[in-house]
């Protein structure tokens, strides 16, 4: 008998709430709070004790705390009282099993970290929104999203925030689980391969020793730089270092940087396979991103060196062909 006790205990309650729903959802919480307690208590002193009738007991909370019998036809139930029941049945049933308790519990004991999820939810959505992230002005707004957000979930709230926060929540989860589901294809893509011989680069673009080459000078016959040279490779493909829009750099020592700008052919095309590749000069905003500078014209950075030597006046067609050494 005494492990069918927690579940009649919930079901009576259940059942004298039921009874008290014609009352605000404010009286019932008062009347019937710490119900569930007070009855295991006595159950616990006299196991022969009866529940009896819910009814009565809800008759006689009401005449307790002097309020009138309900009148006929007028209980309603409205959305907000039956969560609340469905709440309180919930946590009866947890209640009722040791080992779900105990998981239920763990899990509770982890919402701080659910708070600072929720707060990089929120930093993230707002960077969505605003088109910024990144920088010390972003990370500072970040930090404040998080102090915010355990403050609010340490802070005793009226119920109208409850309903707030809860959206939020679902909001926020909804953020953290789309994040954690694109997290395998991001890492897939994240610069690395796996061939036989282990992990290697991304192999897109063009490299030179393994390191990638990101614009090409080409130099005449007298070693005089020449510009607006249109590179293919054997088949036929624009020979593009870089990929469209990514950032590189303006000076060797990377001091400025910029935004790759396309060449537009005849046709009306853009393309990027025109070297030396030309760039729009960059600059960071509060939050750390690249935008161009306003009005900025392309330019070309500088070349590496102002001119190379010129070929030999024996070198081309008629030239003798040198001997490949031998490996």
């Amino acid at each position: 008998m005494t492990t069918t006790v927690p579940t009649e205990i919930a079901s009576f309650a259940t059942s004298v709430r039921a009874e008290l729903a014609d009352l605000p959802a404010e009286e019932v919480e008062e009347l019937t709070e710490g119900l569930e307690a007070d009855l295991a208590e006595a159950f616990r002193e006299d196991l022969a004790r009866e529940l009896g009738d819910p009814s009565v007991y809800a008759a006689e909370l009401r005449a307790a705390a002097g309020l009138p019998a309900p009148v006929a036809g007028k209980r309603h139930t409205s959305v907000a009282d039956t969560v609340r029941a469905f709440g309180r049945d919930s946590r009866a049933f947890v209640a009722d099993h040791p080992g779900l308790d105990r998981a239920v519990a763990y899990v509770v004991s982890l919402r701080p970290a659910w708070w600072l999820l929720r707060a990089w939810a929120a930093w993230l959505v707002l960077g969505e929104v605003l088109g910024t992230g990144g920088g010390l002005g972003s990370l500072v707004v970040l930090v404040l999203f998080a102090i915010g957000s355990v403050a609010l979930g340490m802070a005793h709230r009226p119920q109208w925030v409850n309903a707030v926060v809860i959206a939020g929540n679902v909001v926020a989860a909804v953020v953290v689980l789309g994040m954690a589901a694109s997290l395998p294809s991001s890492l897939s893509g994240s610069g690395s391969t796996y061939d036989d011989t282990g992990y290697v680069e991304d192999a897109s673009g063009v490299y030179l020793d393994g390191q990638q080459v990101t614009n090409v000078f080409a130099y005449d016959s007298a070693g005089q730089p020449i510009t607006d040279v249109q590179l293919f490779d054997q088949d036929g493909r624009p020979l593009s270092t870089v990929v469209p829009g990514v950032n590189g750099c303006l000076d060797v020592n990377c001091v400025d940087v910029g935004f790759w700008s396309a060449m537009t052919l005849v046709t009306g095309e853009d393309v990027f396979n025109v070297y030396p590749l030309e760039m729009i000069e960059a600059r960071t905003d509060d939050f750390g991103e690249y935008v161009p500078v306003p009005n900025a014209q392309p330019m070309t950075p500088a070349a590496p060196f102002a001119q190379v030597p010129a070929l030999s006046p024996t070198a081309g067609p008629d030239a003798t062909p040198t001997q490949a050494p031998t490996p």
